[in-house]
């Protein structure tokens, strides 16, 4: 694979992403006191052993991005690495808006198993990426991207602190 200064931009932007989702994760799971905080750890626990379950069987975005490229089909490419992570993004940062808002427990433990899920799935995705040679590093990150800049817009426009204070 060709490593040049786009690439490496892309890369730390991209685990930039993934450390944004642990951070935030780790947050919430902070937050909390007692019981909670230990129910807010397992449900993170649960969302990473469902991306574990879903590597043996095959069924990791990964696995259907190289499927998508196996086969040359550019709509199943544009659709599986652009189209479906952007969704995926703009999906997961509206549930944690809504999560984050509503401060109802099990709606935050829900979206911690969701988080921890698509964060290993980015996560993977991106070794994938790195350690096949299918297709250039490049083209190999853009259902990263695509989740990243989701998130990113998602959260830039939607999500606006209820007490109204500046974060400058």
């Amino acid at each position: 694979m060709k490593w040049d200064t786009f690439t490496i931009l892309e890369q730390m932007l991209i685990l930039l992403t993934i450390c944004g989702q642990l951070w935030i994760s780790a947050k919430v799971i902070l937050a909390a006191h007692g019981n909670e905080r230990y129910v807010r750890s397992m449900a993170f626990a649960t969302g990473l052993l469902l991306f574990l379950l879903c590597r043996p069987l095959g069924v990791t975005f990964a696995d259907l991005m190289l499927k998508a490229h196996a086969q040359d089909n550019t709509f199943n490419l544009v659709l599986i690495g652009g189209a479906m992570p952007f969704l995926i993004g703009v999906l997961v940062s509206e549930g944690t808006v809504l999560a984050l808002h509503m401060r109802k427990p099990v709606f935050v433990r829900f979206m911690l198993i969701v988080a921890a899920f698509t964060l290993s799935q980015a996560a993977y995705t991106n070794y994938t990426a790195v350690t096949t040679h299918v297709t250039t590093l490049d083209k190999a990150y853009i259902p990263n991207l695509c989740y990243a800049v989701a998130v990113g817009l998602w959260m830039t426009f939607r999500y606006h602190d209820r007490r109204g204070e500046a974060l400058a």
